[in-house]
C-alpha cells in the first residue's frame, strides 16, 4: 500500500471506518431487535437515512433508462436481501457464531471478485488472508474452546446469506461507479431497499402495533445508530473506498469487524478484553497489512 499517497490513506482510513462501525452494528442491531420488529428497524433505518441524503444528491439524480435494472438490483442485493437476511439471522443464532460467519467476507470476496470480475490474486492477498483468520482464530478461540459451538443452521444459513448477497451488491455497484457518484448510488440503494420494507413494516404493525409504544433509550440508540452510523456514515464510506479500490482488496477491511464486534460487546455486554484478543486483533492488522501494502487506492479497470 502506498502510505506516501493522500488519497491512498484516505481510502484506507473510509474503509477502517465503515468496517470498524459495521463491526459494531451486529451487537447493536441485536440489542435493538429485542423491542423493534425487524422489517419496521430495516425500513426506518434506510427510509429516514435517505430522507437526509436527498438534499446532498438532489442534482445528481438523473441516471440511464439503461442502468435502471442494475441499479435496482444493486438496491435488492445491498439492502432488501441483505439487511433482510442478516436481522433475521440475528435472531436466530449467536453473535460468536455471526461473527464467525462475517469473518468469511474477505475469502468470500477473493474467490467472487476473481471469478466474476476476473481480479488478480497476488501472494501477498493470500498470506494476509492467513494472516488474517489465525488473528481470527486467537479471537473467538478461547469462546469455542469454552462453549463450543452451538450450531443454528437457519440462523447461520441467513447470516451466511447476507454475506454473499452484500459481495454481489459490491460486484453490482463497481459497474454503477463508472458513470454515477457513490453518493448517488448509495441515495438509491437506500430509498429503494426502503421502501421494499413498507409493506412488511405494516403488516408487523397490525400483529403488533404496542412495539412503537414500549421503546426503551437503547432502542432509540440501537435506530439512531442504523440510521446514522451504518447507513449513512459506513455505506458512504464504503462506496467511496470502493469506487477507488479493487473490490477484493477491500473485502479485507472486513477482517475488522470481530475487533469492533468485542469491543462493542465490552461497552454494551459488560463483557472484557482478554489477552487473546489483543493478540488476535495485531494479527489481524497485520494480515491486513501485508494484503493491501502493495495495493495502491486507485479506480479498478474492473
Amino acid at each position: 500500500m502506498n502510505l506516501k499517497s493522500s488519497p491512498s490513506r484516505s481510502v484506507f482510513l473510509a474503509l477502517v471506518l465503515a468496517s470498524i462501525i459495521w463491526g459494531a452494528t451486529g451487537p447493536v442491531m441485536k440489542l435493538t431487535l429485542e423491542s423493534v420488529p425487524i422489517f419496521s428497524l430495516a425500513f426506518i433505518r434506510f427510509f429516514v437515512a435517505s430522507l437526509i441524503l436527498l438534499p446532498f444528491v438532489f442534482k445528481k439524480l438523473s441516471i440511464r433508462r439503461e442502468d435502471l435494472p442494475l441499479l435496482f438490483l444493486s438496491a435488492l442485493f445491498g439492502v432488501t436481501f441483505n439487511i433482510s437476511f442478516f436481522f433475521w439471522g440475528l435472531t436466530m443464532t449467536s453473535g460468536l457464531n455471526s461473527g464467525i460467519i462475517v469473518a468469511s467476507t474477505p475469502i468470500l470476496t477473493l474467490l467472487f471478485a476473481a471469478v466474476f470480475l476476473g481480479e488478480r490474486i497476488s501472494r501477498n492477498m493470500i498470506l494476509g488472508c492467513i494472516v488474517g483468520i489465525l488473528g481470527i482464530a486467537v479471537i473467538i478461540g478461547k469462546d469455542i474452546l469454552k462453549n463450543g459451538i452451538t450450531l443454528s443452521p437457519y440462523g447461520d444459513l441467513l447470516i451466511l446469506a447476507a454475506v454473499i448477497t452484500f459481495i454481489f451488491y459490491e460486484m453490482l455497484s463497481k459497474n454503477l461507479f463508472k458513470r454515477y457518484d457513490p453518493v448517488t448510488i448509495t441515495f438509491y440503494s437506500f430509498i429503494i431497499g426502503g421502501l421494499t420494507f413498507l409493506p412488511s413494516l405494516f403488516f408487523e404493525y397490525s400483529i403488533n402495533p404496542a412495539w412503537i409504544n414500549n421503546l426503551s433509550l437503547s432502542s432509540f440508540f440501537g435506530i439512531a445508530y442504523g440510521i446514522f452510523l451504518s447507513s449513512l456514515a459506513a455505506y458512504l464510506l464504503w462506496q467511496w473506498g470502493l469506487s477507488k479500490s479493487c473490490e477484493s482488496c477491500a473485502g479485507f477491511f472486513f477482517y475488522l469487524d470481530p475487533i469492533s464486534s468485542t469491543v462493542a460487546s465490552v461497552i454494551l455486554l459488560s463483557e472484557k478484553i482478554t489477552w487473546a484478543f489483543i493478540l488476535g486483533s495485531v494479527l489481524i492488522f497485520l494480515g491486513l497489512f501485508i494484503a493491501e501494502r502493495r495495493h495502491p487506492y486507485s479506480r479498478s479497470p474492473s
